[in-house]
């Protein structure tokens, strides 16, 4: 359930998750870091938007698959990407193609599978107010365990890699973070699948699907600083003389 006690939690760490994996890129490119910056800038506008603003539930949990997908998928595409200039030198056509092909494969199985029927609805509904299908076991912390992974692998693969070499290193985090980026879109196919249905849906509605608890979470943006900011920009702007 995503509540006001818990949507900042879970929009920060999963942002958190997404610059942690982005500052492992392939640094040794030109204008590498230049890109960096504006990418974190723009997720984390994005991201401030999810937190103070954003009242569909369908854009906020298509944030966060993809959030989730994007992280892991990059750091698969750094990995091979690595390893095709080892081979082929960094400037190369043939190491960005390599490069590209974790996130090609990522995209042709997200194709398939948001293109199939659901065979499960993880949602419930109380009119146009949305939340995921309580399970048996809630998982609360499930996005800080995503950051704790994050910084386990990139410990294991520093280590790793002083162990065996930089190549077998590469190998393995390439499959590795290309097999949690495909195995996670898989257990997400239902998700994917509805918030698509949704998506078409709520085009014909005059007010798109929202939070199940919308209601305490304007309540608690409004006591929040920055909600009452972007509330008051929002306001002048539609005012006769903005």
């Amino acid at each position: 359930m995503i509540g006001s006690q818990n949507i900042k939690e879970i929009s920060w760490a999963f942002f958190g998750v997404l610059i942690f994996f982005m500052a492992f890129g392939p640094s040794g490119l030109k204008y590498f870091w230049q890109v960096f910056f504006v990418m974190a800038l723009l997720a984390f506008v994005c991201n401030i938007y999810l937190v103070y603003v954003c009242e569909s539930i369908v854009f906020y949990l298509a944030s966060i698959v993809f959030s989730v997908v994007g992280a892991f998928s990059y750091m698969a595409c750094t990995a091979a990407y690595m390893i095709g200039a080892s081979f082929w030198g960094r400037t190369s056509i043939a190491a960005l193609m390599v490069g590209l092909f974790p996130m090609g494969v990522t995209l042709l199985l997200y194709l398939i599978l948001v293109n199939g029927k659901p065979s499960f609805h993880p949602f419930v509904y109380d009119g146009i107010k949305v939340q995921p299908r309580p399970q048996n076991k809630q998982k609360t912390s499930s996005a800080y365990s995503l950051l704790l992974v994050a910084g386990a692998t990139t410990l294991a693969a520093s280590i790793f890699t002083k162990t065996v070499g930089f190549l077998t290193t590469g190998v393995v985090v390439l499959f590795g973070t290309l097999a949690v980026s495909v195995t996670f879109l898989f257990y997400a196919r239902h998700i994917i699948r509805v918030l698509r249905t949704l998506r078409i849906q709520q085009k014909t509605m005059p007010i798109p699907y929202t939070f199940m608890q919308i209601d305490e979470i304007r309540e608690a943006r409004s006591r929040w600083w920055l909600s009452r900011f972007f509330k008051w920009v929002a306001s002048w702007r539609k005012s006769p003389g903005g």
